[in-house]
């Protein structure tokens, strides 16, 4: 199923039929509470697995790769960094963000260490061989210590991914979570349409 066919399921039963040409539920707000739908089941899903199985796991139909995230160096830390599509979902580390590697044509075959930044003072500390590579994510950022000049390298970054603007792309989640994602979007929508809305142009909220 594609974005837009759900946001258009979405806004129908919002209206209770065919929205009509000025109906004040964008598209673009419904994509919206989608990407927080995901997060929100994304980590649920994370959660019933611990709590059902005993282990950690993600279902794989939450992950999205993203290639060519240029990398460039912080000349006051001498760390790299590269910006990430979005900050990852707060998941324990190695599930939020899967894995992250480099393009063979870089000749960085090993992929990096993730850490936690309360390790970087450590990690500043130890004696580490130059092909180590660590990394970790600061918001939308993805964090390099490297021994190895990264400059104009680019990363491969799969992670959770729930936030998407493009309407015609798949929604990276597990069939079955959809009905429950309608469900909670609908009450979310509920709370939306109980608010006063401010139909006049004074430039002040409506009170």
């Amino acid at each position: 199923m594609t974005r837009k066919t759900l946001i258009e399921q979405i806004r129908r039963l919002y209206y209770g039929g065919i929205p009509s040409d000025d109906s004040n539920l964008t598209e673009n707000e419904v994509n919206i509470y989608i990407n927080q739908a995901i997060a929100y089941f994304a980590k649920q899903n994370y959660t019933e697995s611990i709590n059902l199985d005993g282990v950690e796991n993600v279902n794989d139909a939450f992950y999205s790769t993203f290639k060519g995230l240029t990398i460039t160096k912080d000349n006051d830390t001498g760390y790299y960094s590269a910006t990430l599509p979005h900050p990852p979902i707060g998941l324990s580390r190695g599930y939020g963000i899967s894995t992250v590697t480099f393009p063979v044509s870089t000749g960085l075959s090993k992929a990096p260490i993730p850490i936690s930044p309360r390790e970087l003072d450590y990690v500043d500390k130890i004696s580490t061989p130059p092909s180590k590579i660590f990394y970790w994510a600061e918001g939308n950022k993805l964090w390099f210590k490297s021994y190895t000049n990264l400059v104009g390298k680019s990363a491969i970054v799969r992670m959770v991914s729930a936030e998407n603007t493009d309407k015609d792309s798949e929604l990276n989640v597990p069939a079955e979570y959809i009905s429950d994602m309608i469900n909670w979007i609908m009450r979310q929508l509920s709370i939306r349409k109980q608010m006063p809305e401010d139909t006049t142009n004074d430039g002040l909220d409506s009170k």
